[in-house]
């Protein structure tokens, strides 16, 4: 009994071969679409939809400082520290 012999990776006919480069370029598409998917990210539609951590580090969401005045600390090096407090506008 001969053992099995391994069958070389190449396709054997021209049909085959179409049918391989067809293959292979309908899954890298697929791969790719896969990709886009994971790695899209959803628009933002307003500054208030954020959630940021406080120094306890629960989860603030900035809704809560909607239209309210907020104080800012300024720290550019030409002018010194100053501080001003913004209007924060809806």
């Amino acid at each position: 009994m001969e053992p099995l012999a391994v069958h070389p990776g190449r396709c054997s006919g021209p049909r085959a071969r179409v049918f391989a480069v067809l293959l292979s370029m309908a899954l890298c598409t697929a791969m790719l679409f896969l990709l886009q998917l994971k790695f899209l990210k959803p628009r933002v539609s307003s500054f208030y939809t954020f959630e940021v951590k406080d120094a306890k580090g629960r989860p603030v969401s900035l809704e809560k400082f909607k239209g309210k005045i907020l104080p800012r600390r300024s720290q550019d090096g030409t002018s010194g520290n100053t501080w001003s407090t913004p209007r924060v506008r809806s």
